[in-house]
């Protein structure tokens, strides 16, 4: 089964980050980050999660090993974490002020 014959991926799916974000600017922060990682990651995780592809779809469409998708998938993640808990800083800070006035004797 082919999927690049289904005609399945939309229009803006393998653009390069600066094409998408310029033709319609992504309010979505999550979108935003996806858009910035290295195209290697990039990929498996927008068609996951914004084109819905499954493991063994994207598999097909990068012609690679779904074990490398899953990989990849992965590390997207960690890089995500690290660049969305930088954005999310104020929010963890406050949670650890209120853990210490809580429990202020260590």
């Amino acid at each position: 089964m082919d999927f690049l014959s289904e005609n399945r991926l939309s229009e803006g799916a393998m653009q390069a980050p600066e094409s998408m974000m310029n033709s319609e600017g992504p309010g979505d922060p999550l979108l935003s980050a996806v858009l910035t990682l290295p195209e290697t990651l990039r990929q498996p995780m927008y068609l996951y999660y914004f084109e819905n592809f499954n493991t063994l779809e994207i598999a097909e469409v990068l012609q690679i090993e779904p074990e490398n998708v899953r990989n990849r998938m992965s590390r997207a993640r960690k890089k995500l974490k690290m660049m969305l808990g930088k954005k999310l800083g104020t929010i963890r800070d406050g949670r650890e002020k209120a853990r210490k006035a809580a429990h202020p004797f260590p």
